[in-house]
C-alpha cells in the first residue's frame, strides 16, 4: 500500500523529471548550431543505450525505433557521443551534416536554426 511519505517522494521525483526534460527541451529549441556537452550519469557503459533507456525513456526509444535511423539501427553514440569520453545531451547540426551533407545548402537558408528547430530529434519528422 502506498503511504503519504512514498506518495510525496513519487510526486517530487516526477516533478523533477518533468522540469529536467523541459529544461533540456527548451535548451534544444534555442541551440541552433551551438554544441552543448555534459556528463552522462555514471552507468555500465558496456551495456547498449537501449538496455537502460527502454525503461527510463520508453517513448523516446519507441520514436527512435520507428524512425529511419532506428530502422537502420543507427547508434545513439553517433549523435550523442559515447557517454564516457564525449556526451551531447542534445545532438547538434554538425553531427547531422556528417551524413546528410546534401541538406547543408537547405540548412544555410535557415541560418543558426539547426536541424532540430524543424525536425524532432528522434522521430525526425518535421514539426514546423
Amino acid at each position: 500500500m502506498l503511504n503519504v511519505s512514498n506518495a510525496w517522494k513519487i510526486i517530487v521525483v516526477g516533478i523533477t523529471a518533468l522540469v529536467s526534460s523541459l529544461i533540456i527541451s527548451c535548451a534544444a529549441i534555442g541551440l541552433g548550431n551551438k554544441v552543448v556537452t555534459g556528463k552522462h550519469i555514471d552507468v555500465d557503459f558496456s551495456l547498449s543505450c537501449n538496455e537502460c533507456h527502454i525503461d527510463v525513456t520508453p517513448d523516446i526509444v519507441a520514436d527512435w525505433k520507428s524512425s529511419g535511423h532506428g530502422r537502420m539501427n543507427f547508434g545513439c553514440y553517433i549523435c550523442h557521443g559515447d557517454g564516457e569520453v564525449e556526451f551531447y545531451p542534445v545532438a547538434f547540426t554538425e553531427k547531422c551534416i556528417t551524413c546528410h551533407s546534401n541538406n547543408e545548402e537547405h540548412l544555410s537558408e535557415h541560418k543558426n536554426r539547426g536541424c532540430f528547430r524543424c525536425h524532432d530529434g528522434h522521430t525526425l519528422i518535421p514539426h514546423e
